[in-house]
């Protein structure tokens, strides 16, 4: 009877959720109460078996706790509106649910590429709350690498991930041991990472980690939410001033003198280029756009009444077009006042230039159906007036950032170059990644001509690439991957540009940045050659010219005809007479290393006929088998190779 009232009790204790230690105590109780050996064997297994009820109750209640924490924080996530709150609340319950000593939630800083505490509880040293974690150390950093849970018994001795002095200080600090961390993922990209800590060792479940992996999945919710919710507002803001502006406009329509003072006003509070299109757009009623000094269309906008907003791009994409706004933009600048040309039937172009006290800046354009009214007209020129003003505001800005970028380029280039982390200081900001393979380019064009080249290239380039004129040249640097995408757009910008002369040469990728110093000497001597050669419109590889570039330095024209002429003078001659052609002939023979077959092979003709044409050679050279002669004759028939036009000289 004994060991049934205790099993009852058992029982009993189950159902009312009791702990360890009411069901520890009423072991021992039943210990001194039963005697029998068979009963006291069938009690003990009893208990045992209570005890193993008790625990999966326990963790079962835990799972419910948490569940509950998922569950209020999803109705947080539609209750609070302050983020911050719905971030503390998520660190908070997950603290409870785990019940460890502390409980944080890290962000990630795009701009500083760190890690910072956003929200923390149980924390108690500044120095853990106020720690910045780089992305690749510490438990953040593998998190952010693999986009997974991760686990630690012992942070000081865990070797799955790489330490930091100042985070190790900071963990040391708040005596963390064991830490449990999941990521805050928004699509593919982690934003953060959400942790518990306890300051002794501690393993956690799978269910604790899946748990804790959700919580974390709800904060990124929370944190991509507000931040969508900010840009809506922002966009909302952003279109009820235009449609404020849009409205105010249309009710001043009426009035050209007061469309005038509205556009200055516009001006004077900083209005942007795009501002002053869309409102000369809107009270015209038209399709405007704007041309930089390169005569490339930069900035656009229409009218609301416009179906097609594009109709003016497309046609400035026929070359006649281009050439009667060019046309028309010259008579503007000279006249001082805007010109109408007929790109189609039933479409008028009115053309007005915009220029500033260093000369042109560009043009406005306005696309319309039938002749404008003269006070259309009047608004339409006021309107590039004002936007001249606003591209010279514009044009300091792109000053003051050219400036920056000359000084990187010039530092990168220059023989004493700054340290590794200075010079990445520079050009992280502007896009470059010194990391990364690179190459380096210049190009020579005439002076005055070298800012409407920059105008006309910049918007085809890749947004890593650094362009800036340096010593009389532009030169650009840029990564190896951007390489093809960068030189087609210089040879279909510029090489093809009728108004321009361009000479350039771009280098090999280069793996190292203490090796872009003297890569762009080499490059600045290939373009003397190429100059001296009379080369234009090209643009060739640093390794095609970089032998004869050291050999030739400082040489012009002059000197370089001179050595030809002495070396093969008489072959060219030769064959401008005969219209034979020994100079290639010598040229594949020493190219092959003096082998009759291989020579023969590469011309398409018998050996018997190189030894015939070999033989005339010698006549017209003498002994130009000599060593010191034959890499002389060698070097001067490669450069007359490269020089296209020496033939005439000679002639």
């Amino acid at each position: 009877m004994d060991t049934i009232r205790v099993q009852a009790e058992l029982l009993g204790l189950l159902r009312n959720g009791a702990g360890v230690e009411e069901l520890q105590q009423l072991q021992d109780h039943s210990a001194q109460i039963v005697h029998d050996p068979d009963q006291r064997r069938l009690l003990t297994e009893s208990v045992q078996a209570a005890f193993s009820i008790q625990k999966l109750q326990a963790i079962q209640l835990q799972r419910e706790k948490g569940l509950l924490a998922v569950l209020e924080t999803a109705q947080d996530l539609t209750a609070i509106r302050d983020l911050e709150l719905v971030l503390q609340a998520i660190v908070r319950r997950a603290r409870q649910i785990f019940a460890t000593d502390i409980g944080y939630l890290t962000h990630y800083d795009r701009i500083r590429n760190d890690f910072y505490i956003r929200a923390t509880d149980g924390a108690t040293s500044d120095r853990f709350r106020n720690v910045r974690v780089p992305p690749d150390h510490g438990i953040c950093g593998h998190v952010l690498k693999h986009k997974t849970p991760y686990h630690c018994n012992n942070y000081m001795q865990d070797q799955g991930f790489t330490h930091d002095n100042g985070i190790d200080l900071a963990i040391a600090d708040e005596g963390v041991c064991s830490l449990l961390g999941a990521p805050l993922m928004v699509g593919n990209h982690c934003i953060g990472i959400l942790c518990v800590c306890d300051r002794q060792p501690r393993s956690h479940e799978p269910w604790e980690i899946s748990m804790l992996a959700t919580l974390a999945a709800q904060a990124a919710i929370a944190i991509e939410n507000a931040r969508l919710f900010q840009e809506t507002q922002v966009a909302l803001q952003q279109v009820s001033e235009a449609n404020a502006m849009l409205h105010r406009h249309t009710t001043e329509l009426a009035d050209a003198a007061e469309a005038h003072e509205q556009m200055t006003k516009l001006a004077a509070r900083g209005g942007t280029v795009t501002d002053i299109l869309q409102m000369v757009a809107s009270l015209l009623g038209g399709e405007v756009a704007l041309l930089n000094e390169a005569e490339q269309l930069t900035y656009h906008a229409s009218a609301p009444t416009i179906s097609n907003t594009a109709q003016l791009a497309d046609l400035f994409q026929n070359i006649a077009v281009q050439d009667l706004v060019h046309k028309a933009l010259t008579q503007s600048r000279l006249s001082g006042q805007s010109q109408t040309v007929a790109p189609a039937p039933d479409l008028l172009l009115k053309i007005a230039a915009i220029t500033g006290a260093n000369g042109l800046l560009g043009a406005m354009l306005i696309l319309s159906r039938g002749a404008m009214s003269e006070t259309q007209v009047r608004t339409f020129e006021r309107g590039a007036l004002v936007a001249g003003v606003a591209l010279l505001s514009e044009e300091r800005s792109k000053h003051a950032l050219s400036s920056r970028s000359i000084a990187t380029i010039r530092s990168l280039v220059t023989w004493q170059q700054e340290p590794l982390n200075v010079l990445q200081a520079l050009t992280e900001p502007l896009g470059l990644d010194l990391n990364a393979p690179l190459r380096i380019m210049t190009l020579h064009i005439e002076s005055n001509h070298l800012e409407y080249a920059l105008r006309r290239i910049r918007p085809r380039l890749p947004g890593s690439v650094l362009m800036e004129t340096l010593d009389g040249l532009i030169v650009a640097i840029y990564a190896a991957h951007d390489a093809d995408e960068t030189e087609a757009a210089v040879r279909s910008k510029l090489i093809q540009d009728p108004r321009l002369s361009v000479v350039g040469v771009y280098s090999d990728t280069i793996a190292q940045i203490k090796a872009l110093p003297p890569c762009f000497r080499s490059l600045k001597r290939c373009i003397d050659v190429l100059l001296a050669l009379k080369r234009d419109n090209e643009l060739v590889s640093e390794s095609l010219f970089a032998m004869y570039a050291l050999l030739f330095e400082q040489r012009g024209t002059k000197d370089l005809t001179s050595f030809i002429q002495a070396g093969v003078g008489d072959l060219i001659t030769h064959d401008l007479r005969r219209h034979t052609d020994m100079c290639g002939t010598l040229l594949a023979y020493l190219d092959a290393s003096q082998s009759f077959k291989i020579a023969a092979d590469a011309l398409g003709i018998h050996v018997n006929t190189l030894r015939q044409r070999l033989e005339t050679i010698d006549q017209l050279l003498g002994d130009w088998r000599n060593s010191s002669k034959t890499l002389e004759i060698h070097i001067a028939l490669r450069m007359h190779k490269l020089n296209s036009s020496l033939s005439r000289v000679i002639e």
